[in-house]
């Protein structure tokens, strides 16, 4: 056992990998490019160089041994550093480059800032696309290690991201209240009046509503929910009845108003979200998300004044 390290055939370690996170031959197979025959053969090479089993078959998968769970992290990290010292060996062309950005965002910002940010990606690698998830209550770090995803956009003192993470600030957006055209609220509005409504919330997780719950909390009053949903979508026909108010960022409440007959109105005393992107360690010095970390910066400062941009 002490020269395994030495006698073993790295190539062997990508299969491993693969079979870790697909737990069957034939998508292992697909993912590599490779036939089954020939993942077969690597993985009992495997078997026998390790002196164990590794994968044992079950009636829906290949389930991983104790032995190849502990192997699974190690290996991944290593394959993450090999992959990243060949991309910044090669540094990143935008203009060619085909790679996939992938980011975990909260619906503010898919609502408010992906829309600019792939017109952005667009005019500047036109090769490149970007996919986006939902941002949920994870702390995202094995998400991030496995290069599952490339960064996570969510919100400065959310407490859930790993403090084994790496944060950076993007920029902070006021909270708003919008009501239906004809509320009768004024254009800046108080906290009493806030709370003489009842309210849509418009996350069943979501920091910002949190972040109105505790302000007011802090001058000990409480707003009255009168229905939860779990994006914005339903929120303009909701609020045209007359019956609720909602708070939301800024970039949000700008671009309802402008559809729908609805207003916005300003808080008596300035209340912020702020927004922070999280990445993994290993992939600090990707060149290719330095670059697109300064494409979302950009997209960023395109935000109306009353956004701060870092």
């Amino acid at each position: 056992m002490d020269n395994l390290f030495q006698r073993l055939d790295l190539n062997l370690l990508r299969v491993f990998d693969v079979l870790m996170q697909s737990r069957n031959v034939t998508r292992a197979a697909e993912r590599l490019n490779l036939s089954q025959s020939t993942v077969s053969h690597a993985l009992a090479r495997l078997r026998q160089a390790l002196d164990d089993p590794l994968f044992v078959m079950t009636r829906k998968e290949m389930r991983p041994t104790q032995r190849a769970l502990v192997l699974a992290a190690p290996v991944r990290q290593a394959l993450i550093l090999l992959e990243q010292g060949v991309r910044q060996s090669a540094g990143f062309d935008p203009a060619s480059s085909q790679r996939t950005f992938r980011l975990a965002v909260p619906s503010s910002i898919e609502h408010g800032v992906v829309p600019q940010l792939v017109e952005l990606l667009h005019r500047k690698a036109p090769g490149c696309r970007l996919a986006v998830s939902e941002l949920i209550n994870s702390d995202y770090e094995d998400a991030l290690a496995r290069a599952e995803l490339d960064l996570v956009v969510s919100f400065a003192g959310a407490d859930h991201l790993s403090e084994r993470l790496l944060t950076d600030t993007w920029f902070r957006n006021p909270m708003v209240c919008l009501s239906g055209k004809d509320s009768g609220l004024p254009g800046i509005i108080e906290p009493a009046q806030l709370v003489s409504w009842s309210h849509v919330s418009t996350s069943n997780w979501g920091h910002n509503q949190t972040l109105v719950e505790s302000w007011l909390s802090e001058k000990g009053l409480a707003r009255h929910i009168g229905v939860w949903v779990p994006s914005f979508e339903a929120l303009p026909r909701l609020l045209a009845t007359g019956r609720y108010l909602a708070m939301v960022p800024e970039l949000i409440g700008r671009d309802l108003c402008y559809y729908y007959p609805l207003q916005a109105h300003s808080l008596n005393e300035p209340l912020h979200s702020t927004y922070v992107l999280a990445q993994h360690p290993l992939t600090e010095f990707d060149p290719a998300l330095v670059w697109f970390k300064g494409l979302l910066k950009e997209a960023g400062g395109q935000l109306p004044p009353g956004s701060i941009n870092f």
